[in-house]
């Protein structure tokens, strides 16, 4: 019988000392950013034909208002290129350089590259080419999405007499996700 409370006893007595143990263990340390990280968005369009005489001419503005408290300060950063339908760079027949162009648009900015057909290296009468932005939206400290300020635009224009021959544009409302459409009845 002493054997029996002397087991039950170091049995409780263990009990309690690993429920010691678990109750004032630390807990792990976790280290949280002070700024939340902003990820590029990559708008690409469908392709877009031009021949000769015409121009494609891709477009940003950054439609945040200059004197908007609520948005963060700073300027986004946006690369422009051209791809061909596989997928390949536009490349500048003369300097065989890439056909890009990237600039840091402050709040109500605007920037545009346009790629004459002429640059292009001989080949189809037509050319099928994709436009690519690349939109860096500034850091955005305790937001927890970057704010969408920016509107891009593809058009191809008439070299003749400069009008625009026709234009898509993008809707940033649309490129986060959000559905203007209402909730059907019940």
């Amino acid at each position: 019988m002493k054997r029996k409370t002397t087991f039950v006893a170091l049995a409780g007595l263990g009990l309690v000392l690993l429920l010691g143990v678990v109750a004032l263990r630390q807990p792990r340390r976790a280290k949280a950013q002070e700024i939340a990280p902003t990820t590029p968005d990559r708008v690409s369009f469908g392709t877009i034909g031009i021949t000769t005489g015409q121009t494609l001419r891709v477009s940003v503005a950054n439609t945040i208002m200059p004197n908007d408290v609520n948005l963060p300060p700073g300027p986004t950063r946006v690369v422009m290129t051209f791809r061909y339908v596989n997928g390949n760079f536009v490349r500048d027949v003369k300097s065989g350089e890439v056909i890009r162009k990237a600039v840091d648009l402050e709040r109500g900015d605007s920037a545009f590259l346009d790629l004459d057909y002429d640059r292009l290296p001989p080949g189809p009468i037509r050319v099928q080419i994709r436009p690519v932005v690349v939109v860096i939206p500034p850091p955005v400290g305790d937001y927890l999405t970057p704010p969408d300020g920016t509107v891009i635009g593809a058009e191809v224009i008439n070299n003749a007499n400069g009008r625009s021959q026709f234009a898509v544009f993008t809707n940033p409302a649309v490129l986060r996700g959000f559905n203007p459409q209402p909730d059907p009845p019940e």
